[in-house]
Parts: C-alpha cells; sequence; structure tokens
C-alpha cells in the first residue's frame, strides 16, 4: 500500500457517507454538471499546430464553480509497476463523496517525465468526466485521429523535450517481426494465435482476442505524439485472427464485454 491509498483510507475513515449527507452530495453534483460547460481549446502544440484544452483551463473552468455548490475536486497520482493512474475525489462539505480511479498499463523503465505528462493527461479527461463536459482533443476525437494516422498532443511539451514529427504518419499499417503477442493482461506474452475467441471467464482481464481485436484502440504513449508502429501491427494481427474464426459457431453466450 502506497501512502496515497494510506491517505484515501484515512479519508474514508474520517468521512460522513451517509443517506443524508449522499443526498446533499448528490443535489450539488446534479447542479453543478447542469451548470458546467465545455471546455474550448486555450492552447497550440507549436510542432504539430493541433490545439487542446490544457489542464489549466479545466482548472480553471471547473474549480470556481465546483466551489459554488460546495464542492471540491481533489486528483492523487497512484500506480504499480504495470500501470500509472489518477485517483479523483469529489468531497461535500457536508463531509460526503465520491470516487474513481483512472488506471492505464505502462512500459517497465517509464521515465518520471512520461509518467508525468501521463498523469496530466489522465487527470484532464478526470475532470472532464466529473462535470460531465467535452473538451475538444476528447476521447472520441483522439480515438479518431489516431485511426486515421494524423498526430496528437497530450500536453504542451515540457521545456527541453523535443516532438520530431512521425515519418509514418497517414500510414495505417505496419509491419513488425516476431510473433504478436499480447502486451498486457492477464496472459501477457502469450502468442495472440493462441488467445480463445472470448474467455468465458470473467475474472480474466484482457486475455482473448475479442479485447484486442474489438475493444483495446492502440493510441499514443507518454510523450510520444504518434501511434506505435508494433501497436497498429499488433491491432490489425488480432483482427485478422478474430475475423477467422468468425465463421466457426459460436460456442458461449457471454456479454460483449469480456470483464
Amino acid at each position: 500500500m502506497n501512502r496515497f491509498d494510506s491517505l484515501f483510507d484515512y479519508y474514508s475513515s474520517m468521512s460522513q457517507n451517509t443517506p443524508e449527507t449522499q443526498a446533499v452530495l448528490f443535489k450539488s453534483l446534479v447542479a453543478f454538471v447542469e451548470a458546467s460547460k465545455d471546455i474550448h481549446a486555450d492552447s497550440t502544440n507549436p510542432y504539430h499546430k493541433n490545439r487542446y484544452a490544457s489542464l489549466s483551463a479545466h482548472l480553471l473552468a471547473l474549480k470556481p464553480l465546483a466551489a459554488q455548490y460546495g464542492l471540491a475536486i481533489i486528483q492523487m497520482p497512484i500506480g504499480d509497476s504495470e500501470s500509472v493512474g489518477v485517483r479523483t475525489l469529489v468531497i461535500h462539505t457536508c463531509g460526503a463523496y465520491i470516487s474513481a480511479d483512472a488506471l492505464v498499463p505502462t512500459e517497465k523503465g517509464i521515465s518520471g517525465q512520461n509518467a508525468g505528462a501521463l498523469i496530466s493527461y489522465l487527470r484532464r479527461y478526470a475532470l472532464a468526466s466529473v462535470a460531465g463536459v467535452a473538451t475538444e482533443d476528447d476521447d472520441a476525437e483522439t480515438d479518431r485521429i489516431a485511426k486515421g494516422g494524423s498526430t496528437i498532443s497530450l500536453e504542451k511539451p515540457p521545456q527541453g523535450v523535443k516532438f520530431i514529427p512521425n515519418p509514418n504518419a497517414g500510414k495505417t499499417t505496419a509491419k513488425a517481426s516476431g510473433p504478436m503477442v499480447a502486451p498486457f493482461g492477464d496472459r501477457k506474452g502469450t502468442p495472440l494465435a493462441e488467445l480463445p475467441k472470448k474467455e468465458t471467464d470473467r475474472s480474466v482481464k484482457c486475455g482473448d482476442l475479442y479485447y484486442f481485436a474489438k475493444v483495446w484502440t492502440p493510441k499514443p504513449f507518454g510523450d510520444s505524439t504518434t501511434v506505435s508502429p508494433k501497436d497498429l501491427a499488433l491491432k490489425a494481427e488480432a483482427v485478422r485472427l478474430f475475423e477467422a474464426e468468425d465463421s466457426a459457431p459460436a460456442s458461449d453466450t457471454t456479454d460483449e464485454i469480456p470483464f
């Protein structure tokens, strides 16, 4: 347990989450969400000329508004050896709170600078989610751009970091050598060809072809503004293997989401 878990557990033990206080919290949240407005881009990446709404823009728009309804939004970095994330708490002056974690898998040896950029990225989306608003570079837009092979920016480039244009921009396919294996999840390292088409055991995370072919979307990592060719190749192979088995009779009736 890290110190942030300890702090969260301490606050949880001191909180006053009762049906009465939660009703007050939810009433304030409804009013806050109703008053919130979409957050527009305020910054431009000088290298790729694409605009985005910075973390500062989110905080300036939402913190004063939340305070008007007795709310405070607190965010803490969390993670472990395989992931980096953000814990977001919405606290009301009555003592009630709600919380949620956003975690993404990371590669071993990630630098502090890359982790910081990822945390900043997650903080923006968590803030927008709490307020029920959209930003100019929300997930849907990011996903659309990434699939088209264009470049995107997670945040304003840190001082001293130079963004290099992707020579493969505009290409939607990529080649990779060696066997294609699951890059993360409970079956990490298992060749895609050996994964089940659909996992019936809901306790298995990211462990079937359906997840990598239909759910997972390759996205830029850390400070990078481009999608890894290796990830694009893995996605293409997962789709190929999944569709190759598509004509086989279905062997289960599980929900579409494998976990």
